[in-house]
């Protein structure tokens, strides 16, 4: 099947003819090549209208086959500007895909807009700067931001209704070389539906990760790089822990999941609460379990580090990529040694690795995982995945529980603790790739990402 992104079709072109011809027709031009127009079209009408496409764009016309739902999700989102509720209709259909952002990016000709789903930015439709420039207006009085002030960057906050449900976004602007790029982050708050279940763990981390949980005190941290699931697996716990008799608060920048029964407090730098601030403040609270959205700064750190020495269950998040290198960057950031080593008692490290869409997955080939042969699957693309393949995503983690015994040998255990974190993750792999969620290539593009050995556990083809 034939498939164009979206930021590839000129606007002007596509829209010469109207909407109601090209549903009609189930085609859509789709830009210039060699003198020719491009047309997408169903197989049956390869040669309706020709001529008079011929005449209508004064150039040849080639027509390409492909999909009937494809042509006709394509002809929705060439003429989507053309809608008066165009932000509603946005809105709707990013919510519905569970994306994180909505960029609108002003280009030379016309406006892109692109979702961010799974971590990945799709290119979602094109509208012009005038259809643009009312969308923005709209957003910026809903944000409370200025709406004739367009050479500085903007930042506000709205909330927006879909199907009974609030969300609640965060607005940016800023101006590049055609226009005002606009960034709408959506918040799905108490719409969270993740527990310790929906981690994609093994039996053996949980039990892992309950003993961890069940300490009365102690620092607890979730490491991995930006868009590592950090948060996620943050609220899971949260949602476990979360019982009548402890006093839970958090600090958050900001507050993207309620959770009832929880005492939540957000970043506020114009009223002086910081990570640092905002903790000092929390333990004046009696607080039985800390919640600190991410250890930034000395300060934090070392306040952190005191409070899960003091009785207290500390959890938060850092910046790391493997558990070893959690302790240096708290080492790095001013942290005693024999302060680390005590407070420490279980690290989660974790990345995040696309699913197939269960709906158009498709057999490939058989390959050798670990000496077995193994049947693997690949991406098709269909209207429930955005024709992108893919549907989701799940993780690979880690789990570290710092008992006694490795307590006294930590400083010697640095390498244990690496082989034992590389050993779980591809456990995670394999179990991924038997049960034909992910592809053989992105099993073998991840081992040589995260530096996993990648000779001795590739996928033989």
């Amino acid at each position: 099947m034939k498939k164009i992104d979206i930021s590839q079709i000129d606007l002007k072109i596509a829209r010469k003819i109207n909407k109601f011809k090209a549903m009609e027709n189930c085609m859509v031009p789709v830009s210039v090549k060699d003198k020719k127009v491009i047309v997408l079209a169903r197989h049956e009408d390869i040669a309706y209208d020709k001529t008079e496409l011929e005449f209508l764009y004064n150039k040849g016309i080639e027509f390409i086959n492909t999909d009937e739902n494809y042509i006709k999700n394509l002809i929705a989102k060439v003429f989507l500007g053309e809608e008066e509720n165009l932000i509603d209709k946005i809105m709707e259909e990013a919510i519905c895909s569970y994306a994180s952002d909505i960029h609108f990016e002003p280009q030379k000709n016309d406006i892109l807009i692109r979702i961010r789903v799974d971590g990945i930015l799709i290119s979602y439709c094109k509208i012009t700067d005038i259809e643009y420039q009312r969308l923005l207006s709209r957003i910026k009085i809903l944000a409370n931001m200025d709406i004739t002030e367009k050479r500085r960057p903007q930042d506000g906050k709205s909330t927006v209704t879909i199907k009974e449900k609030n969300y609640d976004l965060r607005i940016s602007t800023i101006p590049i070389t055609y226009g005002e790029k606009l960034v709408v982050r959506i918040l799905y708050g108490e719409i969270f539906s993740h527990d310790l279940k929906s981690l994609n763990m093994t039996n053996n981390q949980r039990e892992k990760l309950k003993k961890i949980i069940a300490l009365k005190n102690g620092l607890v941290l979730i490491n991995g790089p930006t868009g590592s699931g950090k948060s996620t697996t943050l609220y899971s716990i949260l949602k476990e822990i979360n019982k009548s008799e402890v006093n839970i608060t958090t600090i958050e920048d900001p507050v993207e999941v309620l959770i009832k029964g929880i005492n939540q407090v957000s970043l506020n730098r114009k009223a002086n609460i910081t990570f640092a601030n905002g903790l000092r403040s929390i333990l004046r609270q009696d607080p039985d379990i800390l919640m600190i959205g991410e250890i930034r700064d000395e300060e934090t750190a070392s306040l952190v580090v005191t409070a899960s020495l003091t009785g207290h269950k500390v959890y938060s998040t850092i910046h790391t990529k493997t558990p070893r290198e959690v302790y240096y960057r708290l080492e790095d950031m001013g942290v005693k040694q024999y302060l680390i080593k005590d407070s420490i008692v279980g690290i989660v490290s974790q990345r995040l690795i696309r699913v197939l869409c269960s709906e158009c997955k498709e057999v490939n080939k058989e390959v050798l995982l670990k000496n077995k042969k193994i049947k693997t699957y690949k991406e098709k693309g269909c209207s429930l995945c955005n024709y992108t393949g893919y549907k989701g995503r799940t993780v690979i983690s880690s789990v570290v529980y710092i008992d006694e015994k490795i307590r006294e040998l930590i400083s010697n255990i640095f390498q244990e603790i690496i082989e034992l974190s590389n050993y779980e993750m591809i456990n995670n792999l394999d179990d991924l790739i038997i049960r034909g969620d992910i592809t053989y290539f992105d099993y073998n593009n991840f081992l040589l990402e995260e530096g996993l050995n990648y000779e001795e556990n590739k996928i033989i083809i």
